[in-house]
């Protein structure tokens, strides 16, 4: 997919549209009970925390709701539009990888654009100290050379007068 190489990443995250394509090839293509997407949740400018998703698979929510599991307040409602309780576990289980995913793409480029902003703020800062450093050499230069010629100058009267 190449709206999601780390070239394309590094200007803006891919638009959900790109995210949702490469989440149906992953779904059409892969056989999973659980999907766990890895990411990096940002937390502030300075950190971010890595995280794991974790997406069940419509046949493991079915199961888990049958057998009276976390996911049983599944049952008591009623879907109008004849499709099966298998079918909405479906949609709603692809649905949510592609959120979660896209979740995680935005959450990836906020922790990038803090990283970024973060190193051009310690940049600036490290310039600013060494601008202040050469500065300060070239001032000292500059006042012994002239204080070097002053010498020469007085050096040289003092000879003519003596």
């Amino acid at each position: 997919m190449d709206g999601l190489r780390p070239k394309a990443t590094a200007s803006a995250p891919p638009p959900a549209i790109k995210v949702s394509i490469l989440a149906d090839e992953i779904l059409k293509n892969v056989e999973y009970d659980a999907l766990r997407i890895v990411f990096n949740k940002f937390h502030s400018v300075v950190s971010f925390v890595p995280t794991v998703s974790t997406v069940l698979s419509p046949e493991i929510v079915e199961r888990e709701s049958e057998s009276g599991g976390k996911l049983g307040e599944l049952d008591p409602y009623e879907v109008e539009g004849g499709e099966t309780k298998g079918e909405i576990l479906q949609n709603l289980a692809e649905f949510q990888f592609s959120c979660v995913m896209f979740n995680a793409v935005l959450e990836n480029a906020c922790s990038e654009q803090g990283a970024r902003m973060s190193a051009m703020d310690s940049s600036s800062r490290n310039v600013g100290d060494m601008l202040d450093r050469l500065t300060l050499t070239y001032n000292r230069t500059h006042q012994a050379s002239i204080t070097t010629e002053l010498i020469e100058i007085i050096s040289g009267a003092s000879a003519l007068e003596g």
